[in-house]
């Protein structure tokens, strides 16, 4: 199968994710100071692409390349798969649609919604109370979960704490949390099958820990410019 690659940002490439119903395959370079992401597309489509904040990486150019990471990966070190192979290549005209719905916004910043219950929900197979462990053909689908969780919920908790004062005790809060939550992503679990229980569980106490925060009001201190809002939706 040929293919194009459309570059960009982790932060607007989840935020297009939340616009497309079926997303084909995205990898993601953590190399970088902030995350990319990778939208693989049908090869020759990107003649005409002119979206801000984003690369083509034509397929036409001998100077254009991409490296792949192998098709089991779906964590650090290295590249890895957001959305595997498997789930084929995003149409063009989709990805434009939802880029344009996420770079377009009116000036009142619409909030983006985050399903709080859902990610709890997800976390709590691991570490509620009555949780009983999946079996090892359901953990690999819940890890990449739990991992799409932490990526969205992350970058929220960072903008809330840049509308709070440096020392303010609930940046410090967060901060520590958001850390936390980065090196169990960042982790890599032994190939035993507690390990990787052990693991997902760790990444399911930073769900639900993000979740409380996305959840809690803070206070605020004046700005010049206020990032955009994000709701949060609870069931």
């Amino acid at each position: 199968m040929r293919w194009d690659v459309v570059k960009m940002c982790r932060s607007l490439g989840l935020q297009a994710i939340e616009h497309i119903e079926q997303p084909g395959a995205v990898a993601v370079d953590p190399h970088s100071p902030e995350p990319m992401l990778y939208f693989f597309v049908p090869a020759g489509t990107l003649a005409n692409w002119n979206v801000p904040d984003t690369t083509a990486l034509n397929s036409t150019e001998c100077t254009t390349h991409v490296v792949l990471p192998p098709g089991y990966r779906e964590a650090p070190p290295g590249p890895y798969w957001l959305l595997s192979p498997s789930c084929g290549l995003t149409p063009i005209a989709t990805l434009r649609r939802a880029l344009e719905m996420t770079l377009h916004r009116p000036d009142t910043h619409p909030p983006i919604r985050i399903d709080t219950a859902a990610m709890r929900a997800d976390a709590a197979q691991l570490i509620g109370d009555d949780a009983e462990l999946p079996e090892s053909t359901v953990l690999p689908q819940l890890v990449q979960r739990l991992r799409g969780h932490l990526m969205v919920l992350v970058p929220h908790a960072e903008d809330r704490m840049r509308s709070l004062a440096r020392t303010a005790e609930p940046r410090l809060v967060a901060q520590a949390t958001v850390g936390e939550a980065r090196r169990r992503l960042d982790a890599v679990p032994d190939l035993t099958f507690i390990s990787e229980i052990k693991h997902a569980q760790a990444l399911a106490r930073s769900v639900e820990t993000l979740c409380r925060h996305a959840e809690t009001p803070m206070p605020t201190v004046a700005q010049e410019r206020s990032a955009p809002e994000v709701g949060v939706v609870q069931q």
